[in-house]
């Protein structure tokens, strides 16, 4: 019986030092730093939601949206070819091929060359390089001739 109390008594010490104690929560104070604005430039326009600005533009042609192409064009290019750019885009451009994933964008002084190493015409993988200049902080194509544009 003695050592009934004795197990009781050691076990009971042993419970009343297993309670958790109260720990106090400090207080953290995170201080916001003030909105700052930074002037940049666009980023890079010739990417469009993700998608490349020739995966862009060849969408306008498969949608038959040459209105929207012409004002996707330089104003080099509109100089250039004047009145004979609209009937152009409806009747002869043949863009209706598989262009691929972008490989290359490269700078060549005020002119963005977008490269697409992967693209097939009729049925042959070849290399489209795809003139472009940012005019009003948006791309627009140029084509140096219209029987081969981007050739």
């Amino acid at each position: 019986m003695r050592q009934n109390k004795l197990v009781i008594f050691i076990i009971s010490l042993a419970l009343c030092n297993c309670q958790p104690k109260e720990v106090k929560q400090k207080q953290v104070i995170i201080k916001a730093a003030p909105n700052m604005e930074i002037e940049k430039p666009c980023a890079n326009p010739t990417l469009i939601y993700g998608s490349s600005f020739g995966n862009f533009f060849q969408a306008l042609y498969r949608t038959n949206q040459f209105e929207t192409m012409q004002a996707f064009t330089s104003n080099k290019t509109k100089a250039k070819f004047g009145n004979q750019l609209l009937p152009y885009y409806q009747n002869e451009f043949k863009f209706d091929y598989s262009l691929g994933k972008l490989t290359n964008l490269s700078y060549r002084g005020d002119t963005v060359l977008l490269t697409y190493a992967k693209a097939y015409i009729y049925g042959t993988r070849r290399k489209v390089v795809i003139p472009c200049h940012v005019e009003n902080d948006s791309v627009k194509i140029i084509l140096n001739n219209l029987r081969n544009p981007f050739e």
